[in-house]
């Protein structure tokens, strides 16, 4: 065995979530190794969708330019009866986050990406045909083995991320249980090429009642087409190629050549017990596992490396306690296993073969359109909702918050185009870093972006209206690297007070903001503060 190796984090697992955490990390200083069992990135097309909150966090990277043209971009949702009516037509309300709330990708094209701009990134160090083995943590780090070409490498960290997947090795050893269930209901997952029609964009969900069936279209030539197995089904035979084509053939005509893949899955929906063991921690489907029909899978687990890495960078650069990390599943958990339940509900919709049932659901979604507000809801796909942080790193804000101003604790933070003092045009997080930073609503209108990289604030001013609310308020919002409002305050002077009152996770986070210490103790936080 060669001597140890020194790292702050280990990542097992070089899929997107691996991925994603690796780039994040290096990007906030951050040494990481990533091992992958595999020889280099799957090129399976698993996910398809991605949301406006994952392409923020891609924005981030630096690999939006590229990912774009590979992307059917703004999408929504058909959902048609048992009798091919259409039923609801379901599109994501305005953006907030300065992407299209819901956009079609290919896995295979963003894991290329990812992993070229982890190569390009010194701190980040990816190891292929590499095993992750005999994960030990004590309370100051994690040892492991990394097995390569017969070789083995003792490694040393502070960290160790799990990120490989459902089947997860890393969460087996450490004895984490998945709790939940699988599906009953097979389902056939076809990918194609050379697809002769143009995208609309819309997925379309066959609710038929006979052989249920979700169409993803793509770009460049791709679809994917998900057909529910029946009882009789042989889940060998329907992969033949000439199986294949007549499935697909109701909605396109291809050959053999055009299957890029075709394989039969189970839908798990199955939540980690815990999220944490010592010094490991899970993320993406080593966490959570959900079926396909939210478009979720993917998301959550790029919202749980955007939460984890600013938490482990402030943990290896001894600015927080551990406490900080437990604060990654209390935020994380709860919103997952709600699209698990929603993913679960939303299959039922779809799946259900009984005449009875599917005549009741479809009567049920029409008479919607008699009430507005549940149509509204369902239209504008207000069932997806993005996470609302109540606990773990946030600081519930005063009374003296206006309610505008209030509501936004907890939230990712919108990201408009702001028009700078020199008439030039920008993404609001251009101007944010990757840490820390505090914007603050002028009484005169302007916004001040000021954080610790910055030589001196940015002053701008909203160009797409998303902080009219606010606007002018006085209000300061203290923004956490994942682009998340972990407080407010009323104004500039109660400030250095809402960062006390985070001295418990965060102790250094005054000074790192360029602000000290408060000269007496925080005010206590106000019983039935707006948080809604």
């Amino acid at each position: 065995m060669k001597p140890q190796i020194q790292t702050d984090v280990v990542i097992v697992g070089a899929g997107p979530i691996g991925l994603t955490l690796a780039n994040l990390l290096a990007n906030l200083g951050v040494r990481t190794i990533l091992a992958e069992r595999a020889a280099t990135v799957s090129d399976e097309p698993r996910a398809i969708s991605i949301t406006d909150e994952s392409l923020r966090v891609m924005q981030q990277l630096g690999i939006m330019d590229r990912l774009a043209p590979e992307m059917l971009m703004d999408t929504g949702a058909r959902y048609f009866g048992r009798n091919g009516q259409l039923l609801a037509e379901v599109r994501a309300r305005q953006p907030r986050l300065g992407q299209p709330a819901k956009s079609q990708f290919d896995q295979p094209v963003l894991a290329r990406l990812l992993l070229e701009a982890a190569l390009s990134r010194p701190l980040a160090t990816v190891c292929f045909n590499t095993e992750a083995r005999h994960v030990v943590t004590d309370r100051d780090g994690a040892r492991l083995e990394l097995a390569s070409q017969g070789q083995v490498q003792a490694v040393n960290c502070k960290w160790v991320i799990a990120c490989d997947g459902g089947r997860s090795s890393t969460r087996t050893q450490l004895g984490i249980t998945l709790e939940g269930s699988t599906q009953v209901e097979r389902w056939i997952v076809i990918d194609v090429v050379n697809s002769r029609h143009a995208p609309t964009p819309y997925s379309q969900f066959h609710c038929n009642g006979k052989r249920p069936c979700v169409v993803v279209p793509g770009v460049k030539g791709r679809c994917r087409y998900e057909f529910m197995l029946m009882p009789h089904d042989d889940p060998e035979a329907v992969l033949e190629p000439d199986s294949v084509i007549r499935l697909v053939a109701p909605y396109q005509v291809i050959d053999a050549g055009d299957i890029r893949r075709a394989a039969v899955y189970v839908a798990q929906q199955r939540i980690a017990q815990t999220y944490r063991k010592g010094r490991v921690l899970l993320a993406g489907d080593a966490a959570h596992l959900m079926p396909p029909f939210a478009g979720q899978g993917l998301n959550a687990g790029v919202r749980d490396a955007a939460n984890l890495a600013w938490k482990l960078a402030a943990s290896v650069r001894g600015e927080a306690p551990d406490a900080l990390l437990d604060t990654y599943e209390q935020e994380r958990r709860p919103h997952a296993a709600e699209m698990v339940r929603l993913s679960y509900r939303i299959g039922k919709v779809v799946m259900s073969t009984s005449p009875m049932l599917t005549a009741l659901r479809d009567w049920s979604i029409s008479a919607l359109g008699l009430v507005p507000a549940a149509k509204a809801w369902i239209v504008g796909m207000r069932f997806l909702r993005q996470p609302h942080h109540v606990h773990g790193c946030v600081q519930p804000p005063s009374n003296r918050v206006p309610p505008a101003v209030a509501r936004l604790v907890g939230k990712a933070l919108a990201q408009p185009r702001v028009r700078t003092e020199r008439d030039q045009v920008c993404w609001l997080d251009s101007l944010l870093g990757p840490e820390w930073a505090t914007v603050h609503f002028r009484t005169d209108g302007w916004i001040e972006v000021a954080h610790r990289t910055l030589p001196a604030p940015a002053v701008v001013q909203d160009a797409d209206g998303l902080f009219d609310d606010v606007s002018a308020s006085g209000a300061v919002l203290l923004v956490r690297p994942d682009r998340y409002v972990a407080a407010a305050a009323a104004d500039r002077e109660e400030l250095p007070h809402v960062i006390a009152g985070l001295d418990g996770l965060l102790p250094h986070l005054g000074e790192a903001l360029g602000m000290g210490k408060p000269r007496r103790p925080a005010p206590a936080p106000q019983v039935g503060s707006a948080l809604a």
